[in-house]
């Protein structure tokens, strides 16, 4: 991982820690729902200190490959492969969204609504801005590794 920029240990760092996250997040909120206790609460002391947690890890991260990395200069390939990656990531977060809309408007019509709880809702937005950061992240790897 020596001779990797910034920008890729920063993305490499950044999807692991999401990813270990995430998926504790994600198994707390089945397990809640299951249980019958998904309720704002719960999920606001459950996102709180997950969050804390994933900043408190990219921070330190963050912090150790920017103290050990040589300093480099962002040029236009940095640039348009954040951009590139960035792009494909903000439509499927669209997609994602718009799925979820036309699921509750559809659901409300044919009053047979998947999600009729605003918590499911809420942690469906939640998965949608996960996948669109995970596929963001994977993209700006693969970008960097194969070219554009």
């Amino acid at each position: 991982m020596t001779n990797l920029s910034f920008h890729e240990k920063s993305a490499i760092g950044t999807l692991i820690a999401m990813w270990f996250i995430g998926i504790l997040y994600f198994r707390s909120v089945w397990e809640l729902w299951q249980a019958g206790q998904l309720h704002a609460a719960s999920m606001t002391g459950l996102a709180t200190g997950l969050t804390i947690l994933l900043v408190i890890v990219l921070v330190g991260y963050h912090i150790v490959i920017a103290a050990t990395a040589r300093p480099q200069q962002e040029d236009e390939r940095d640039r348009l492969i954040a951009w590139r990656a960035g792009n494909i990531g903000g439509v499927v977060l669209g997609i994602g969204v718009i799925g979820i809309v036309a699921q509750i408007l559809i659901g409300g019509i044919f009053g047979q609504a998947f999600a009729e709880s605003p918590m499911l809702i809420a942690n469906a937005l939640v998965a949608t801005v996960f996948l669109a950061t995970v596929v963001e992240l994977v993209l700006t790897l693969v970008f960097y590794r194969r070219g554009l």
